[in-house]
């Protein structure tokens, strides 16, 4: 047997070598993630192409540390070979693992088949490039065991390669062990394997083929290279993409502090903006004593011309009625479409003489018919007035008592205006007696949660739901949460109902996994007043254990003025569900003080596109570019994106053409009781075999 000794120093360049190589496998990996469809392709092929790389030249540099009492030459086309077949393994490798979401048992083991097979066969066709005769005998159990380390190895990298795509505060850190773990593990394998061949005293060497010297430089000069033009690559593409993200987060910000103060489709303040000039006019006139209006107006048959001509047209005449509206003002006034066909208008500086003219003008200049297209429509007008301070103190009590007056004008036929008087209290009387059934619907069982699908986007496939409380009233009937949630905010009844809704998510989601459904996650909304509740923690994870639960399969959804409300005690409740593995997703965003600035500070791993954003993409090219930006971002931030309110075809079509990951709305179904999901599941099934 011949004695054979071995170089320290090439033993630990191997060994660094294949960990520069793992690290820089894992950062192409992250960077598949956000990038866009070329080079994402760049980025697996690029992280398949140096982990081979640094697998093969760890195994070369490896070998070339043993030294031996003769020179050693190489079979130049089999040593290319080798190398051929370790970055073919990880390439494939790492593109089967990189899929998808989630990385299912089925893909990894199939991928660590390849990788693991590919390294075993590189190490030993690199062996058999020896141009040696004779003399080496074979340790068949340290030749298993070196395959099973190889096995070991590449399962592990491929796990790690995939759970640290996504950032974190300590990704660099975190990559840096992961991949000195991966480095020691592949160098593991190569040194078992090593260990494995005997050199007998018989053995002699062809004097053909590449030297030792030849190859150390050879080996040595092109993985440097390579990797080396890898890493400048990396920071290249890191120092762009900050740059970029930079930009388009100034420039989103200022779209969206437009889209926060205005409608989308008429140019009018929107909810946020008007209530905040109301709060400045309230102040103002407490110091002057000088009377301002509150006005209530909804437009009345405007079902009626949605219904016969479509949205499209419906949105026309809103465009219409605005144009007019603003014909009738001063300067000074303010007026604000609330949603739907719902306006309402701030009067500074007035009195009751003039807001009868001006209710009147209003009502007169709407009842004249529309044209648009060939289409001739006809609405008109109701109009509910409050003056302050005679009718309310409180900004709430002169919209109450607005609302009041107007409703009671399409009680009375519609087409009309009204100043509220204390004989409509009926109303008030009614929302009494509708705060009692209230109180006691939870205890009578009268609530329900309904599940509306979300779908991953071009595909139709189920990727979740979202549930959504119902109110099955005894004399009214199913109601939405927009009639009874404000009241359950400002009674404080939203705790208790809160608590039960988490309590029957997560009871749905113990019994859809009993069904087989365990791959299916469930958002559920948590209201401001609830998140701000100190033992919220402890009642999702109390409910997660309770019915035996998967933590990551529970989606808890946050307005954004919610999330930004208090952002340091955000930051501490969203780390705590994180750590307990409950993902946070961002809701309606963009209907508040949207700030994607300050929502990179957010641990959010979701983002849901308000369905404004989507039913507003046909209006202009910009609305377009709003949403692409969003998406942009939010996948660069490693945050999922879910698009809300998808109703046509069309906006299905341009969202997933924009990048939008999940789609949700009317279009694909409407929420749902869940003794109706098996129907829907049927559905799909048979669609899907035609």
């Amino acid at each position: 047997m011949l004695y054979v000794s071995w170089d320290p120093v090439l033993i630990g360049i191997s060994i660094l070598v294949s960990f520069v190589a793992s690290f820089v496998a894992l950062d192409s990996a992250a960077r598949m993630v956000s990038a866009g469809l070329r080079a994402a392709l760049f980025w697996r092929l690029a992280g398949g192409v140096t982990l081979g790389l640094g697998i093969w030249s760890m195994h070369f540099i490896g070998m070339l540390a043993m030294k031996m009492p003769m020179v050693m030459h190489y079979d130049l086309p089999i040593t290319v070979f080798s190398l051929l077949v370790a970055m073919f393994a990880s390439t494939l490798s790492i593109n089967i693992a990189m899929q998808g979401e989630r990385l299912s048992a089925r893909r990894l083991m199939l991928a660590t088949a390849i990788l693991s097979s590919g390294v075993v066969t590189m190490h030993y066709v690199g062996m058999s490039a020896l141009m040696i005769h004779d003399g080496i005998r074979w340790n068949y159990a340290l030749i298993a065991l070196s395959a099973l380390i190889a096995v070991a190895a590449s399962g592990a990298g491929l796990w790690l390669a995939f759970s640290l795509r996504r950032q974190s505060k300590r990704i660099i850190i975190n990559r840096l062990l992961a991949a000195v773990v991966m480095g020691c593990a592949i160098a593991a394998m190569h040194y078992t394997g090593m260990s494995a061949a005997t050199f007998t005293g018989s053995m002699h060497t062809a004097v053909s083929g590449i030297s030792e010297a030849g190859l150390s430089i050879w080996v040595s000069a092109v993985t440097l290279a390579i990797l080396g033009i890898m890493l400048i690559i990396s920071m290249i593409d890191s120092q762009q993409r900050t740059s970029r993200l930079t930009d388009n987060l100034l420039q989103l910000n200022q779209q969206l502090e437009q889209q926060a103060r205005f409608d989308g489709l008429t140019g009018l303040a929107n909810r946020s903006h008007i209530d905040r000039c109301m709060e400045a006019c309230l102040q103002q006139a407490q110091s002057t004593r000088r009377t301002f209006a509150v006005v209530f107006m909804d437009l009345d048959r405007f079902k009626l011309v949605n219904d016969a001509w479509g949205h499209h047209v419906g949105d026309q005449l809103l465009v219409a009625v605005t144009t007019r509206l603003r014909a009738c003002l001063r300067p000074g006034m303010t007026l604000a479409r609330l949603g739907g066909d719902e306006f309402i208008l701030l009067v500074p500086e007035t009195d009751a003489g003039e807001m009868e003219d001006l209710a009147a003008r209003m009502v007169d200049t709407i009842r004249r018919p529309f044209y648009e297209g060939r289409q001739l429509l006809q609405v008109s007008l109701s109009v509910g007035i409050s003056l302050w301070p005679e009718h309310g103190a409180t900004l709430q009590a002169l919209k109450l008592k607005a609302d009041t007056a107007m409703y009671n004008v399409k009680q009375q036929g519609r087409n009309g205006w009204m100043f509220y008087h204390p004989d409509m209290m009926n109303k008030i009387h009614n929302a009494a007696g509708f705060l009692q059934d209230l109180t006691l619907a939870l205890e009578r069982e009268q609530f329900e949660l309904w599940y509306q699908p979300v779908y991953r986007a071009g595909s139709a496939e189920i990727s979740g739901f979202e549930a959504l409380l119902r109110w099955r009233h005894p004399t009214r009937g199913l109601l939405l949460p927009e009639l009874f949630l404000e009241t359950l905010e400002s009674t404080g009844l939203i705790i208790p109902v809160g608590s039960w809704i988490i309590d029957r998510a997560c009871m749905q989601l113990r019994q859809w996994q009993a069904e087989g459904y365990d791959s299916w996650s469930l958002s559920i909304n948590l209201s401001a007043t609830q998140f701000e509740q100190h033992d919220i923690y402890a009642i999702v994870s109390g409910a997660l254990s309770h019915y035996a639960v998967a933590p990551s399969r529970l989606i808890i959804e946050l307005t954004e003025s919610t999330a930004l409300r208090d952002i340091a005690h955000s930051i501490s409740v969203m780390n705590a569900f994180n750590q307990l593995g409950v993902r946070i997703s961002i809701d309606d965003f963009g209907t508040g003080f949207s700030n994607m600035l300050s929502l990179r500070n957010l641990p959010a791993r979701e983002l849901k596109i308000d369905k404004s954003f989507v039913r507003d993409l046909r209006e202009s090219g910009k609305n377009v570019k709003i949403v692409s930006t969003i998406i942009d971002i939010a996948q660069s931030m490693n945050m999922r994106v879910v698009a809300e309110g998808v109703e046509t075809e069309e906006q299905r079509q341009l969202m997933t053409q924009l990048g939008c990951g999940y789609l949700q709305g009317f279009l694909f179904a409407e929420p749902m009781p869940a003794g109706e999901i098996p129907q829907l599941l049927a559905q799909l099934h048979a669609e899907k075999g035609q």
